[in-house]
């Protein structure tokens, strides 16, 4: 299904006029310099021209379409008419250091060589003639004495190579008619046997190799294997390689080239959800397919500075609502383009279609694909595959920002992403830390309007015990989790556990509302404490309350006595406040709290902190201000 998606959307996107997809047989890659045939004589050396962009720190070569990219896999094989200076020029480096030096690579000159003697026999093309008479004169050790010389430019040495023929108009030598059809009858000659694709259904040459997948992060940077079949332990009846599972080169190729191109690092499809990269598309025209998959891109991990509330990129340094202030990321958005889709954004979280917000191309049936995949070694791992109705899909992304909704923390209408959430979660902030299937699976439930994975609340109660922050990020993610959990459908839970409920009898909720007071009242009653009862006893009173509130309970009297003496009304203030909290207690607290309890305790918490910050008299203000960590403002 993947691929067939995947074959279609190639095919879709080239009868659009997409051209900056390769036609079949070509790939586009990075070009470090060309080799200027026209000027090269026997016995000298030729001279080897620098592309791109040179200006910088670090060089950006030309990204061109070349002859499709062999697949090695181990031992020497030669590109045709063009490839690693090892094979064109037969030099390459001694080792990784820059001052390491350069060394002769003559099995690699040698294969490219006999390549194109095989490939280009008969030709009469004169640019043809001339590559074959520099590869017959060529040598590496000469290859070596040149690049010491300072005649080849050291900058080239492992870059990729291509050739130029031509005076006046210097053309490369690739696109010339007779090497496009030397291509052509190479490839013929090569094409596997044949058989019946899968996807396709087609009698057709069946690719013994599949592409390589290059722009997942932590994947190998040549590129990994999506499909591939490279011990006996994967063959079955004979079969090798490809055979296994017989798709056409036709697919093969289709595939790989679109879903590369999905997955460049500036591409408006491609966004980093955890250890997953995540591609999106859809089967709309051209220009809102790319519109379209960046703003829903965005809608799950906003795009630095896109969002005031949260921007998704990768970073350096955040602080603890996600926001990004060193990004690693850049999605390469014009401000024009940036302001269109915040513009989208803003206009979804309202409620209104993709058709209202973007384009009118885009109605609620126009199907939408998301692929997510990590690096698994030599190959990738599929971590989530999802289709459906874009209609749908918005519906519930939306859903996902007010099931997150907390008053006051965070507002639908500026969306929290996936990225910030999974950062709230992570120890230390390193999304390394996190299990590698939480970002697939969180990002599954948004799309789907399904329940929120377990161990997302899991790891929001432990991340609060271990470093005592109760965050509106954390406790959004628990709010969320139990809505879900609740079977309720979305307008029954619309207003549930958005801020403080005075009625809600919920055990775990109230005690959490209580514990959240008689730290008021500590702090009121001590002022300047460097440490209160949440430090010592937070993770005991939401996972046992029946042994750590009794004891919570004489000390608060303590507290309460202390203020009598001297402000009498604030302690009454207090007394009230506890008794209403209590009167919807059991009388005898449980021993034990379940996750969904200890997530209501943590909810209660933080309503009761967030309501004394706003409702309660002045000195309880003061007091719940007075503490060094800020909660509420970290979303």
């Amino acid at each position: 299904m993947i691929l067939q998606q995947l074959s279609e959307y190639y095919d879709r996107r080239i009868e659009g006029g997409d051209t900056d997809l390769p036609e079949e047989g070509m790939s586009e890659q990075a070009i470090d310099a060309a080799v200027d045939l026209e000027r090269f004589q026997p016995g000298c050396v030729p001279p080897v021209l620098l592309l791109g962009d040179r200006s910088g720190k670090k060089p950006k070569p030309l990204r061109m379409t070349v002859p499709a990219a062999i697949k090695r896999t181990s031992g020497v094989a030669a590109n045709f008419l063009w490839d690693k200076s090892a094979y064109v020029l037969g030099v390459k480096r001694a080792g990784k250091t820059p001052d390491a030096g350069v060394v002769a690579a003559g099995k690699e000159f040698d294969a490219f060589r006999q390549l194109h003697i095989e490939a280009l026999a008969g030709t009469e093309d004169r640019a043809l003639l001339k590559l074959l008479e520099f590869l017959e004169d060529w040598t590496p050790e000469r290859a070596v004495a040149a690049v010491e010389a300072g005649e080849i430019p050291i900058e080239a040495v492992d870059g990729n190579l291509i050739f130029r023929f031509g005076r006046g108009t210097v053309r490369d030598l690739h696109r010339f008619r007779a090497a496009r059809a030397a291509w052509a009858a190479r490839r013929e000659a090569v094409a596997g046997a044949a058989g019946r694709c899968l996807v396709s259904g087609i009698v057709a040459p069946i690719a013994k190799l599949h592409p390589s997948i290059k722009g997942v992060r932590g994947a190998q940077s040549s590129g990994a294997s999506l499909v591939s079949f490279n011990l006996d332990a994967f063959t079955s009846f004979g079969k090798e390689q490809g055979a296994n599972a017989p798709i056409s080169e036709r697919v093969a190729f289709a595939y790989g080239a679109v879903l590369n191109k999905l997955l460049a690092p500036d591409g408006a499809h491609r966004v980093q959800i955890g250890d997953a990269t995540t591609v999106f598309w859809t089967d709309a025209p051209n220009p809102a397919d790319d519109t379209a998959s960046r703003v829903l891109a965005n809608a799950v991990s906003p795009a630095y500075g896109l969002m005031d509330q949260d921007a998704g990129a990768e970073a350096d340094e955040a602080g603890e609502d996600g926001t990004a202030k060193k990004p690693k990321i850049d999605l390469k958005m014009s401000d024009e383009e940036a302001k269109r889709v915040r513009t989208a954004l803003s206009a979804l979280a309202r409620g209104r279609t993709m058709g209202e917000a973007i384009s009118a191309d885009l109605d609620p049936d126009t199907r939408l694909w998301v692929l997510g995949l990590a690096p698994n070694a030599a190959r990738l791992a599929l971590r989530f595959w999802y289709e459906d109705r874009l209609g749908d899909a918005v519906d519930h992304v939306r859903q996902h920002w007010h099931d997150l909704r907390l008053d006051p923390g965070i507002d639908p209408g500026r969306p929290v992403s996936v990225y910030a959430l999974l950062k709230a979660l992570a120890p230390q902030g390193k999304l390394d830390n996190l299990p590698p299937k939480l970002g697939g699976d969180i990002m599954r439930a948004v799309l789907s309007g399904r329940p929120y994975p377990a161990n997302m609340a899991a790891l929001a109660l432990m991340r609060i015990r271990a470093d005592g922050e109760i965050s509106a990020l954390r406790v959004a993610m628990l709010k969320a989790w139990l809505l879900r959990r609740s079977g309720k459908e979305p307008l029954e839970r619309e207003g549930d556990l958005v801020s403080l409920d005075p009625a809600e009898t919920n055990t775990g909720y109230r005690l959490g509302r209580l514990f959240a007071v008689l730290e008021n009242l500590q702090r009121a009653a001590l002022p300047g404490l460097n440490a209160t009862i949440r430090d010592r006893f937070y993770g005991a009173a939401s996972a046992t309350p029946g042994s750590i509130f009794p004891v919570l309970m004489r000390g608060s009297t303590h507290h309460a006595a202390k203020l009598r003496k001297d402000r009498g009304g604030l302690a009454h203030w207090y007394d009230t406040t506890i008794a209403e909290v209590i009167d919807g207690l059991p009388s005898n607290l449980p021993r034990h709290l379940g996750v969904e309890d200890q997530g209501r305790f943590a909810i209660g918490y933080f309503h009761q902190r967030q309501a004394m910050m706003t409702r309660a008299p002045a000195e309880v203000k003061a007091a719940e201000a007075g503490e060094p960590a800020v909660i509420g403002d970290d979303a």
